[in-house]
Parts: C-alpha cells; structure tokens; sequence
C-alpha cells in the first residue's frame, strides 16, 4: 500500500437505482472514510447509453441546451455536451425509452411502429449551426426503430410515399416509402467528423437485426417485427442504392433501431461506446498513477468480460500495475471470471433482499466499501481474497455524507 498514489473509481450505472457518477461519489466517500488522506479520483463512464452525457460534463465539458422532440412527439428541453469544436450527442437523452415512457407509459405495438429518431437529429443540427466539427453520437437507450428516418428527416432529407407526401414517422411509415430525396440534406455532415458510440454490434436486417433483437422492448411483437424489418429493408434498399454505400451487415448497423446504420451512410464510424467514453475521460492517464481502481456495474456476469466498461477498465488497471476492484449489486461471474478481479464487492452479500438492495444501493455501497477498505488497510487479509458473505454494514442509513 503506498498512500502517495490514488485511488481511481469508475464504476458504470446501477441500472435502476444509481447513474455512474452517484455510483463513483458512493465508493468515494466509502473510500475516503476508511482513508481520509488518500486522493480519490472519480471518472463517471457510459457505453454510449444513458450516462454517457453525464460522463462527458464530468470530463470537462459544458451543457448546452436545446430543444427537440421525442420518440413519440412531445417537445421539451434537453442538454448535449460541448467542448471546443467537440460534441456529444446522447440519443437517450433526446428521444430514448425513459423520456418515451414517461410521456406515453409502457411501450406499446402502436408506440413501437410510429417512435421516430427525429429528436436525435433536432439535437445533431442545433450542434451543427453552433460551429462543433466533431459529433460523437451515444446512441444506447433508443426508443424507435425507424433506421434513422426521422433524424434524416431532421437533417434535411425527405423521405416520401408515391404520391409524393412525406411519410409518416416510424417503421409503420417506412412501410409506404417510394422515394429518399437527399437534395436539401444539411451540408455541413460532409465537412464535419461523425462517430457512432455504442455497445451493439447487430446487423440492420433479420433475426439478428434491429426489429427481432431490440424491437420487442419497444413494444412490437411478432407480427410488427416481421413489418419493420420488412419496412427497414425497403428504406436501406433505397438509401443505399442512392448513395452507392451498403452498410446494412456492418457491426452496430442495427444499433438503436437502424439508427448506427444511417449514420454510417452519412460517413460515420463505429466506435464500441466503453472506448469512445474512456478516451475523451483521459481514463487511462489517471489509472496509470494509480494504486487501486474500483470498477463494476448492477451486474457483473460473463457478458460484463465480452468488453464491456468494467472489462475495458479492468485491462487498462491491469497494464497499469494497479489493483483492480470491482462492486456489483450482484455477482454471477463464474470462478476463473472473479479471479480476474483482485476483490469483489456485492450489495446482495449485505442485503438479500434485491428490492431494498436497490432502494439503498448508494448508502450499501458506501459503507461496504468503506468496511472493506478498513480492513485492507489494517491487513486483516491478503490480496486477491474476495468479499462474499459479509455480515451487514454498520452505519446503514439514508445519510450519504
């Protein structure tokens, strides 16, 4: 233990209970009451979902507010990221699930076949009239399977029926699409650089694609899948044939309902959204001047090691020298999988119960950090032993100072 080198947390949401920055500040101030004197960094982090605005205002960049519109039509306010000619789009935040289902409840089949990505792209061309060259566009947490219509329509492409009307929005109106006019499309896309920040390596089209794999928690089931694929391979057969570009089996294409494949006919590139997230943090030079990094996420199980944040970090810490802790809520990594951590941490090993685990998630989080850290501190045991079946945590309480 040398006290002169930090303590780094990043640790991703608690999907549910806690977003990634109260996560951080609750194994922080664990930390920072079993060692006072020990610098303790926190890197809020995403994948390119929710949390990915919140990472990036956390690195230093400032909010800028904007209208838009919704998955399902309602205007309000929401804020991108700004820093130098840099910005930082989160789909989530614009036209996502949550906003969706706070406006209209739980998602439903009629829902699921007119959402619309438009809000995305109100969000893409407000940033664009504001001078940014750079857009890195988080698109997790998506509420529509259009393929991006909407926000092309958003960005000046018209989009229309044989009778020359513009279609109706989501899915259901790609259904009726004869014509992709792209003459009045923002010129600016082209001088600017575009990246697609996500998680989700799908194909566009079939039963890997956009519509059968991410349709049905948007609420279409069998039949209305079956329609948006069909109305999704009208669109892409269009756009792309207009283009001279095929983009629909590229990895990320079916992202967010077809959203990562229209932005990859706009010049876009993919990025998996941990990456792109721990680049613009400066992730990597704060790890490498610390001792211990605290990583983890609601659930550590084997799709956590398949690179997502928690994976990605713990391969950063371990090149770095650095111990590398992981908290949870729960744990359902087999054995040779925890052993890649030097310590687990899990909620459900002081608190059972998985709906007061999540009610409490911060305050549990807090002060079992700040127990285990007392007794590394003190040497109780050795590195590499892991945390399971704990007794409770003392202090527990609705306090978090």
């Amino acid at each position: 233990m040398t006290q002169d080198r930090a303590v780094v947390v990043a640790v991703d949401s608690f999907k549910g209970s806690l977003t990634s920055n109260q996560a951080c500040l609750a194994v922080a101030r664990g930390w920072s009451r079993a060692e006072p004197d020990r610098q303790v960094l926190t890197v809020p982090v995403a994948d390119g979902g929710e949390g990915t605005l919140d990472a990036a205002l956390a690195a230093g960049f400032s909010a800028v507010s904007v209208r838009c519109h919704g998955a399902t039509g309602d205007l309000g306010t929401v804020d991108y990221a700004r820093r130098g000619d840099v910005a930082v789009i989160e789909m989530a935040a614009c036209c996502g699930l949550e906003r969706a289902d706070r406006v209209s409840g739980p998602p439903t089949v009629r829902r699921g076949l007119v959402a619309s990505s438009a809000g995305l792209g109100e969000v893409m061309a407000a940033a664009l009239r504001a001078g940014a060259t750079s857009l890195i566009i988080g698109i997790g947490g998506s509420a529509s399977t259009d393929a991006g219509a909407g926000m092309l329509e958003a960005l000046g492409a018209r989009l229309l029926e044989k009778d020359g009307s513009p279609v109706e929005p989501g899915a259901a109106g790609l259904a009726e699409l004869e014509v992709v006019d792209l003459s009045e499309l923002n010129p600016r896309l082209r001088e600017v650089s575009l990246t697609v920040a996500c998680d989700v390596t799908s194909p566009l089209l079939g039963p890997s694609g956009a519509a059968a794999v991410f349709g049905p928690q948007k609420g279409l089931d069998g039949e209305a899948i079956d329609l948006a694929d069909r109305a999704i391979g009208r669109f892409a057969d269009t756009l792309e044939s207009g283009l001279g570009v095929r983009h629909r089996d590229d990895p990320g294409a079916g992202a967010a309902g077809g959203v990562g494949w229209a932005l990859m006919c706009l010049g876009a590139r993919y990025r998996p959204g941990a990456g792109a997230v721990l680049e613009w943090t400066r992730a990597a030079e704060k790890i490498a001047r610390a001792e211990v990094v605290v990583t983890g996420e609601g659930r550590l199980d084997h799709q956590t090691m398949l690179g997502k944040l928690p994976s990605a970090i713990r391969t950063l810490a371990h090149d770095a020298g650095a111990q590398v802790w992981a908290v949870c809520g729960r744990c359902d990594l087999d054995e040779g999988e925890r052993r890649r951590f030097d310590r687990v941490l899990e909620l459900s090993a002081v608190e059972p119960d998985p709906n007061r685990s999540m009610a409490n998630a911060g305050v549990l989080l807090r002060d079992l950090v700040e127990q285990e850290v007392r007794t590394w501190v003190a040497g109780a045991d050795g590195p590499g032993e892991e945390v399971g079946g704990m007794p409770p945590a003392r202090g527990l309480g609705p306090d978090m100072s």
